[in-house]
């Protein structure tokens, strides 16, 4: 299944549910895939954004989470600042799983062994 069809079923899901806040995010992150497809089709690329695409699009906002996050607490708004990190953990569903650092560590000690 591609990224458009599962944020699709989990939007329908997030209504269906009544999830305001996972709704609100979901929304965030197709208004953000459509501003990027009438910016490819402006280009010339009819298809639009890929999944590759979709998926630079989802670690830009994440990024743009956590340092408006940072920002928030420095200013003392910590309700704004859990808001943010709620969408982060909305957002990181739909990224691949990071490796943590013994995962690093275990492959890159079989590579060098190789």
């Amino acid at each position: 299944m591609d990224l458009r069809t599962l944020l699709s079923s989990e939007t329908k899901q997030a209504m269906k549910d009544k999830a305001t806040a996972r709704l609100s995010t979901l929304r965030l992150i197709n208004a953000a895939i459509k501003d990027r497809d009438i910016a490819a089709r402006a280009e010339g690329n009819e298809n639009g954004v890929d999944d590759t695409e979709v998926l630079a699009i989802l670690g830009k906002m994440t990024r743009q989470r956590q340092e408006s996050a940072k920002t928030y607490e420095e200013a003392g708004r910590f309700d704004l600042a859990e808001r943010e990190l709620s969408e982060i953990k909305v957002i990181e569903e739909f990224l691949p799983r990071q490796l943590g650092e013994d995962e690093i560590a275990s492959v890159l000690d079989t590579v060098i062994k190789d």
